[in-house]
């Protein structure tokens, strides 16, 4: 009888280091893919292709490329998207990834194999930094079970340097969970692109003088292109107040400035915010 006690209290503890190195995959992450506009009228479309999200639960920002914590999402065939097509709140679903409920994931790591820019009718291959994926620190918890939705917004605008070899890919990506972001809609100047300043971040002076880069308006949380009836869709805010200011693309001036900062509620739609004199 010991005998046969001993071996159920074996199996029973095998069975137990089974499941903790093995957690139920209760959960899942989904991932989606959006952009901002460029502020470039020959640019007529920036191509990504991405094979793999990976999620991390690490808090070191630091942690290196092949640590075992890392947990791939393998996209096949890969996401072959022109980033231009995912604006005003559209986006490109990436896949979705199970994972143990309850997970508190610090980073999100985004591998591209190629982004290639259409400039004046010619394709221009981008230099990418990483051949190990671009990372986003940011966290958010796994819910016990269910999905839980993740956009990430490439930001192509900032990412883009312009170099005398062509285009250098210098990633300003991050990624906001879906149900607690909300969303601005209005009207704006046609073809004006909006861009929106978390607090007190903007500074006209600063945002209109061109960085080492040759870029403008870089500290901008966000921003987005009113279309040609003048509507405009800024999606994916964090819950805060928000300036909003539209700029012409052709000259970078300034045409309107929201006198009152906008209020954004996770999960909200702050709706018919007027961006004209």
């Amino acid at each position: 009888m010991k005998k046969h006690t001993g071996i159920f209290v074996l199996l029973a503890a095998i069975m137990l280091m089974l499941v903790s190195c093995n957690p139920a995959a209760d959960a899942e992450i989904s991932f989606a893919l959006t952009d901002a506009p460029v502020d470039s009228s020959t640019i007529s479309a920036v191509t990504i292709s991405v094979s793999k999200v990976s999620v991390n639960q690490s808090t070191d920002g630091n942690i290196s490329d092949n640590h075992g914590s890392w947990i791939d999402l393998p996209i096949e065939p890969a996401v072959v998207v022109n980033l231009l097509d995912l604006q005003n709140g559209a986006t490109e679903v990436l896949g979705n990834l199970p994972i143990a409920g309850g997970t508190q994931i610090n980073q999100i790591r985004l591998t591209v194999d190629s982004l290639v820019v259409t400039d004046n009718g010619s394709d221009i291959t981008a230099s990418i930094p990483s051949t190990t994926g671009l990372k986003i620190v940011n966290a958010f918890q796994v819910p016990l079970s269910g999905n839980v939705s993740v956009t990430i917004d490439f930001d192509v605008r900032k990412s883009l340097v312009e170099n005398a070899g062509g285009y250098m890919l210098k990633p300003a990506i991050r990624a906001v969970v879906d149900n607690e972001a909300g969303k601005i809609t209005g009207t704006a100047p046609a073809g004006s692109i909006i861009y929106a300043y978390a607090g007190d971040t903007w500074n006209e002076a600063a945002e209109t003088t061109a960085n080492a880069d040759g870029l403008k308006f870089t500290a901008a949380y966000s921003s987005t292109l009113a279309a040609d009836a003048g509507t405009f869709t800024l999606a994916f805010m964090d819950a805060g107040l928000y300036t909003l200011v539209a700029v012409a693309v052709a000259d970078d001036s300034i045409l309107y400035i929201n006198p009152v900062q906008v209020m954004v509620e996770a999960d909200k739609t702050t709706a018919n915010v007027v961006m004209v004199p």
